[in-house]
């Protein structure tokens, strides 16, 4: 019986060192969720087609100098506790709403494998071409920009959507939108290569952009 309260107590000090470690999330304002524009972009992100690109969730403060092994985990700069729950809510967040994620892909860091997984349950597809690294050339960080502009303006099949999950330089520099770790941006493609960023995805849920 000791041991089994003990045990117990350890448990409920863990999990509250966990509620210190993540932040209170405050909801989205009630006038976001009752505008015309939120309810519209939950109608279409139900319906699919869809490119949500999400940054991986935030990291421990670990110095990557260099490329190694990208199935070691050791060398890079992985998820802490935080980003941990962060990723799990985020995913959340399109359960609750009811929003079909068809296709996963990450970058093959374990950082954005990471919160693929905990975001949304599965392993995800591994797309080497959403890789980014400060080591890159020049020249092969402007071909990544401009494979994933490309992706963004693809449409993806009818009935659900597709999930990026990379890094935040090359969706900063394909569409001007920089993203803080754990959030995401909603991107409508136009179906003659083009897009819009209509939304973003936080702990909190999503807003609708102008």
């Amino acid at each position: 019986m000791m041991r089994f309260c003990l045990a117990l107590a350890l448990l409920a000090a863990a999990g509250a060192v966990h509620a210190q470690q993540s932040p209170a999330i405050a909801p989205l304002p009630a006038e976001i969720l009752k505008s015309d524009a939120y309810l519209a972009l939950l109608a279409e992100l139900r319906q699919g087609g869809f490119v949500i690109y999400l940054r991986h969730a935030e990291t421990a403060a670990t110095p990557e100098p260099a490329v190694g092994d990208l199935a070691d985990c050791s060398w890079q700069r992985n998820l802490n506790d935080v980003g941990r729950h962060q990723a799990a809510t985020v995913g959340n967040r399109l359960k609750e709403q009811g929003i079909a994620v068809s296709t996963l892909e990450a970058s093959p860091f374990c950082r954005t494998r990471q919160t693929a997984e905990l975001a949304f349950g599965r392993e995800p597809k591994i797309n080497l071409e959403l890789l980014y690294h400060v080591t890159q050339t020049p020249e092969q960080a402007a071909a990544a920009n401009a494979r994933l502009k490309a992706r963004l303006g693809e449409r993806p099949p009818a009935g659900g959507n597709l999930v990026l999950v990379g890094h935040s330089p090359t969706m900063k520099e394909a569409s001007a939108v920089e993203l803080p770790e754990g959030e995401a941006a909603i991107v409508k493609p136009n179906g003659d290569g083009t897009f819009r960023v209509v939304g973003r995805l936080t702990e909190a849920g999503i807003t609708p952009l102008p």
